[in-house]
């Protein structure tokens, strides 16, 4: 048991939107307190949890708190199953299904807040997050994978109850083999995103001033998005259609556009307001793309209040993913120095996000993106990444040319 328990924690599928990792190991490890009683488990715990640490050399201080999370946890389920009066093999020497049920139920809900409070806490201290919008993020998922694996708990214990090692065996290898199915496919999903981010990358080579740009911008629309608590889902394909935003600008007639300094002409500015219809067409001939990323990639820059680009849409009819983007992509290209205005600086990026809300803006985007200070870490992205403008330009936006002028 304590083997496939270990076997299964190198085997960990990795949630990123929320952080967190989960495995088919509480499967057997909750297991155990119907099996072999609170203190067995408890004892069990600990000592998986510390050879599984070592086995995946995790710093110090990670492993002490997911080793101490785990066994608080564990321990705390087991005292509710044991209150709601849970029978134990090594008790009886036979269990009844019925008995089992209930308190198994108490076990899995005490493990499910324990887990989930604990690892939101953490999570909220290092990305100085609200704890209330980590755990509602974190919730569903666990709340899943905790039921699903209660239920094959009470297989594991009837199994073992009945057959002994070899029932264990044939409960829990099967799962062992689909969570390594689960790993290769986020690991498929992982490679295919490294390639978009170097194909965007070597489109905004070409311009010094537009390098980094998307990387940024996705970067920051993954937590906005979660900060606004939209579905695990969607924050992933928010992030990749931000990475993905300005693809239609790969022909090089783009290019001479972005990097001059003049005012463009009303010729000029329909070939640059053409972008997001051309993104969207080259993307979707990409068949992992749902129609939500090419629908936030096509309406990136309509505005609120109705008077913006390509179709003028307004409010709610605009997507979530798409007012999302249009917020943070605004803010970086205002961070950014371009060749027709210098960088701007954060007391004034605030002022423009509050000023332009509710008309360029979702208003409850933009408050949400100045709450979570966003707008200093997309400064501190912006600087490392800053081009330095010729000697000969005035740190100005130019006469025509709003400050909020994103090409």
């Amino acid at each position: 048991l304590m083997i496939l328990t270990v076997a299964s924690e190198g085997f960990g599928v990795r949630y990123s939107a929320g952080r967190a990792v989960f495995t088919v190991s509480l499967i057997p490890t909750v297991a155990t307190v119907p099996l072999f009683g609170p203190s067995v488990a408890v004892l069990y715990t600990l000592v998986t949890q510390l050879l599984s640490r070592a086995a995946l050399k995790q710093p110090l201080v990670k492993s002490v708190f997911n080793v101490s999370q785990f066994v608080i946890a564990v321990g705390l389920g087991s005292v509710v199953y044991d209150a709601m009066n849970g029978p134990f093999l090594s008790d009886e020497g036979a269990l009844n299904i019925v008995g089992v049920v209930v308190p198994m139920g108490g076990l899995i809900g005490a493990y499910f807040l324990t887990n989930t409070a604990l690892v939101s806490i953490v999570i909220a201290l290092d990305t100085r997050r609200r704890f209330r919008d980590i755990w509602r993020e974190l919730a569903p998922v666990a709340l899943a994978n905790d039921l699903a694996s209660s239920s094959f708990s009470l297989f594991v214990v009837f199994a073992f109850a009945e057959l002994h090692v070899i029932g264990l065996v044939m409960a829990l290898m099967p799962l062992l083999f689909v969570q390594h199915s689960y790993n290769v496919y986020f690991r498929l999903q992982k490679q295919n995103k490294e390639i978009l981010e170097l194909l965007v990358k070597t489109i905004e080579a070409k311009d010094p001033y537009t390098s980094g740009h998307s990387l940024r911008v996705a970067a920051l629309c993954k937590e906005l998005a979660a900060g606004l608590n939209v579905a695990p889902k969607q924050v992933d394909e928010v992030e990749i259609a931000a990475l993905l935003h300005d693809i239609g600008k790969i022909d090089f007639a783009y290019a001479e556009l972005i990097s001059s300094p003049a005012q463009l002409s009303a010729a000029e500015r329909e070939i640059i307001q053409s972008h997001p219809d051309r993104g969207a067409k080259l993307l979707a001939s990409i068949s992992s793309l749902g129609e939500s990323v090419l629908a936030a990639v096509r309406h990136h820059h309509e505005h609120y209040d109705g008077n913006g680009y390509p179709e003028g849409l307004a409010g709610s009819q605009i997507p979530m993913g798409a007012r999302i983007i249009m917020v943070v992509d605004t803010v970086d290209a205002m961070l950014s120095n371009r060749p027709y205005r210098a960088a701007l600086t954060v007391e004034k990026v605030t002022e423009e996000l509050r000023r332009f809300s509710g008309r360029q803006f979702d208003p409850v985007v933009a408050a949400k993106f100045i709450e979570m200070g966003l707008v200093e870490q997309a400064a501190g992205r912006a600087e490392l990444d800053r081009t330095p403008l010729p000697l000969t330009r005035q740190p100005d936006a130019g006469p025509g040319v709003s400050v909020l002028s994103a090409r």
